[in-house]
């Protein structure tokens, strides 16, 4: 019985230490290299939208870093990153067709309901 209430105390300590070193494993870069990788594929993007992409999602994603940072709350991230992506989104039409538009918009709420992330 100790034998087996150690090995439980034991695998509880390896799963607490192997989330920990995920969160810390954290790449913003990594991170905003795979957005820019889906949505390129997705929206079917030119290298010049691609180039002309890259800094938005970067600027979006150091905001978000700040914000965990700041540890700010849950409900005021949600408020400031929803004013961030309503901005991305006017940026976006400046550099994406009204179809690739249209499919983004798409993408968007079908992540927010939980949706296919291909």
């Amino acid at each position: 019985m100790k034998k087996l209430i150690a090995l439980c105390a034991m695998m509880a300590m390896f799963l607490g230490l192997s989330t920990k070193a995920t969160a810390q494993d954290f790449d913003p870069q990594a991170m905003v290299q795979r957005q820019l990788d889906r949505i390129s594929t997705e929206l079917s993007l030119n290298k010049d939208q691609v180039k002309k992409l890259e800094p938005i999602i970067s600027a979006r994603m150091q905001k978000m870093m700040e914000f965990r940072q700041a540890g700010m709350e849950r409900e005021q991230m949600m408020a400031e990153m929803k004013k961030i992506n309503d901005g991305q989104l006017e940026s976006l039409k400046a550099i994406l067709t009204p179809e690739q538009l249209e499919k983004y918009i798409t993408m968007q709420s079908q992540m927010r309901q939980g949706g296919p992330r291909n």
